[in-house]
């Protein structure tokens, strides 16, 4: 998956004249936490949610935690922006823009082609990626498999899965093959715990941690 399939693309900017009531505002009214900053077609900063409440005026006396967001009319935007910016390109895998996030301790990331702004990437996003990629989306069994034979007992995995008829339900198969870890994480709508567990067993391979999630009722 790439930072293109998950990135908000043409996000919202802000000028750096900008008041910072202005970019809070429209934060609240977006329901975002990060703008990217214009000086006319030129990217030159990124307000977040953050360097405005680090900006905000202490809470008066008795005012309660209920109390207006007071921000100092003299600054603009300019002045609590950050200018080191942090980018990276649509066609990064998301584990790699993941790895920044981490490495730098940010929010997110802008995302630039030809140098131009096409889109942000947040830790939101990320997290939503993981989720995605893992199957946490669906309903149905989840179990893992060890693969001690690595690529041998992978081969036998999905021979096993195959005979389930898999164009019948939605299956996510992660497998991790290194020095340390030898296995596979199954998830499979439409199909018994049991019958996935039995069909794995009789392909001579090690299923455990199985569970079921079941749907939500509706209302």
């Amino acid at each position: 998956m790439l930072v293109r399939d998950v990135m908000t693309a043409n996000p919202t900017t802000i000028a750096p004249t900008a008041s910072l009531r202005e970019a809070l505002d429209r934060m609240k009214a977006l329901r975002i936490r990060h703008l990217p900053v214009f000086r006319g077609t030129k990217l030159v900063g990124l307000v977040t949610w953050t360097d405005l409440m680090r900006a905000a005026l202490p809470p008066a006396a008795g005012n309660g935690s209920a109390r207006r967001v007071e921000l100092p009319d003299q600054l603009r935007v300019s002045d609590v922006m950050a200018r080191d910016l942090h980018t990276t390109s649509p066609d990064a895998p998301v584990e790699e823009a993941a790895a920044l996030l981490r490495k730098h301790k940010i929010g997110c990331l802008l995302v630039l082609e030809r140098d131009q702004l096409v889109g942000i990437v947040t830790e939101s996003d990320l997290f939503d990626a993981l989720v995605y990629l893992r199957g946490g989306d669906l309903d149905g069994v989840r179990l893992s498999v060890a693969l001690p034979g690595g690529l041998e007992d992978l081969a036998k995995l999905v021979q096993a899965l195959k005979s389930l008829e898999p164009e019948r339900c939605d299956l996510v198969l992660s497998v991790r093959l290194d020095g340390v870890v030898k296995r596979a994480d199954v998830c499979a709508t439409q199909v018994p715990p049991l019958v996935l567990a039995e069909h794995l067993a009789a392909a001579g391979l090690q299923p455990f941690h199985l569970r079921f999630r079941t749907p939500a009722k509706r209302r």
